[in-house]
């Protein structure tokens, strides 16, 4: 698995050629179909130039092998290393994400998730020069992506985010801490090195001695911890949206039976931040993106050794080509077999 970019789509490896494979086995059956509604097979050879009831093995070996190279390319094999192009300017940081249901509050128009995906992309921006991972939390952290120059496939990352793509619900800043700082270590077993930025509205479900030992913990491991605040202090009732179709149902309700409304905790982010040597900027800052990175520009870059800074360099586009070439060579050698058995019914 760690030899995989995308190890959670390893299921289409085998997965696509089964597909393919049934799908081709079904296209062969409905042409002998075909052929056997037109009449008399010898009369149907001579009208098409091909032979309809013949089974296109070919066709379905290179079609069936295409799909098996699309689904490990899909996976991103990595082997080898990328080299940075140069000394990194600015230290390496985690971007967490808060993924929970309260991300769909309305009190940041349209809601506090597009802010949320705005600002991070802002921060891409600013942050160039740095490797970057993602992380998303709402009951427990996920480490989404390494650290990784490649900002084109961190801004997909962040075209998918939703509450969605989190399956524990709740708000728990304290292992979204804990989780992303494995993302700073260059090698498992390592301390970490560099910056997290948390882009949540600090509502977390659980106790704030919790959060507070967690950015302890960051704190002492010499990992700045910085914030950027998403919502109000007034807030907003938190919507209840079906998980299957995506219609807004309503609110949902406290056990109470009081609406549940989420409010920008900015006090306990803050209370972060200083804590861990960061800055907490509201995201009603027009600033707060640029406040933010020049906290993250005060961290020391990590000191590379030889070869360190490189990433694990993804062959998908190895994989990829081969099946476009298998591709190309089933749409290219029909039109050659056409043209011959065209000429021998000619002559």
């Amino acid at each position: 698995m760690d030899h995989l970019a995308h190890p959670e789509l390893l299921h289409l490896v085998p997965l696509l050629p089964c597909i393919v494979g049934l799908a081709m086995l079904l296209y062969a059956r409905r042409r002998r179909l075909a052929a056997a509604a037109l009449g008399e097979a010898g009369l149907v050879r001579r009208l098409t130039a091909a032979d309809l009831t013949a089974a296109p093995n070919r066709r379905i070996l290179l079609v069936t092998l295409a799909a098996l190279l699309l689904g490990i390319a899909l996976t991103g094999p990595l082997w080898g290393v990328e080299p940075a192009t140069g000394e990194a300017s600015t230290a390496d940081v985690v971007l967490v994400l808060d993924a929970s249901n309260s991300m769909r509050v309305q009190d940041l128009s349209p809601d506090r998730l597009a802010w949320e995906k705005r600002i991070a992309r802002e921060l891409l921006t600013r942050l160039q020069g740095s490797r970057v991972g993602l992380a998303v939390f709402a009951g427990r952290g996920y480490a989404v992506s390494p650290l990784t120059t490649d900002f084109g496939a961190l801004q997909l990352y962040l075209d998918g985010l939703s509450p969605d793509v989190v399956t524990q619900g709740g708000s728990s800043l304290s292992d979204a801490i804990e989780q992303s700082l494995g993302l700073l270590s260059e090698v498992r077993g390592e301390a970490p090195q560099g910056a997290l930025v948390l882009l949540t509205d600090g509502d977390a479900l659980e106790e704030r001695g919790d959060v507070l030992r967690s950015a302890d913990i960051a704190r002492r491991m010499g990992v700045q911890v910085s914030a950027i605040g998403l919502g109000t202090a007034q807030g907003g009732p938190v919507p209840d949206v079906d998980p299957v179709s995506g219609r807004t149902l309503g609110v949902k309700h406290e056990p109470t039976g009081e609406v549940a409304v989420s409010r920008l905790g900015d006090a306990l982010l803050a209370e972060v931040a200083k804590q861990t040597g960061g800055a907490y900027a509201p995201a009603t800052n027009p600033d707060a993106a640029a406040q933010v990175a020049a906290a993250v520009r005060t961290v020391p870059p990590r000191a590379r050794k030889s070869g360190a800074g490189a990433t694990p360099a993804n062959r998908y586009e190895w994989f990829a080509a081969a099946a476009l070439f298998l591709l190309a060579l089933d749409a290219l050698l029909p039109e050659h077999r056409r043209r011959r058995r065209a000429a021998e019914v000619a002559g």
